[in-house]
């Protein structure tokens, strides 16, 4: 079971504006490119246009994870790459749903059984995370890191575009992507995951 969160919509309509801009980009630049090529310089000099495009990330499983920065619930900036060499559980949940309040209990038992080999980022997908988030965190006396930050829904757009909450990733210690889990699940399956992860 699930939560369904907007934010895939807003994925969808940054996508569409983001293929246009990349369209009209890349058909300025073919003309640029075919006017130099008739001699539209005119004054002999080779002219040169800022042509770099970022390249866009490749995100799934058995790719390196989006980096990102956000705040916690303390304030404190938090950067996903600070913690390779660490298996990292990234959580996008939000305190008003259900199946995701339900998996925090697990998601602090993991934390606390692989202290100092795992790592847990909660990504608040809360409208105002950082009102809504630390009160939940004492209420339920959740210790690890909890990211109430209002850009955590671009760093869900980053990770695939998340449709439905709970959705969690569990990164390697090198970095990569090696399970996704949407829904929330039992204790075991995310801890499975996490020891072959981490080579126990």
């Amino acid at each position: 079971m699930d939560c369904y969160v907007a934010v895939a919509a807003s994925a969808k309509g940054s996508a569409l504006k983001q293929y246009t801009l990349t369209a009209v980009t890349l058909l300025t630049l073919l003309g640029l490119t075919l006017i130099a090529a008739c001699g539209g310089g005119g004054d002999g000099e080779e002219t040169s246009s800022n042509t770099d495009q970022a390249t866009p990330t490749i995100f799934g499983i058995g790719h390196p994870a989006p980096d990102f920065t956000l705040k916690d619930i303390h304030g404190e900036e938090v950067q996903l790459s600070s913690l390779k060499g660490k298996a990292v559980l990234v959580d996008f949940w939000a305190t008003w749903c259900g199946p995701c309040r339900k998996v925090m209990p697990d998601l602090q038992a993991l934390s606390e059984k692989y202290s100092g080999k795992l790592e847990v980022l909660a990504v608040s997908l809360d409208q105002d995370p950082q009102s809504a988030v630390p009160p939940f965190a004492d209420k339920h006396g959740l210790t690890f890191t909890l990211l109430a930050d209002s850009r955590g829904p671009q760093v869900a757009q980053q990770w695939g575009g998340i449709r439905s909450i709970p959705t969690s990733f569990l990164v390697a210690p090198d970095g990569k992507v090696v399970h996704r889990w949407v829904g929330g699940h039992a204790r075991g399956e995310y801890e499975k995951e996490i020891v072959k992860a981490l080579g126990m």
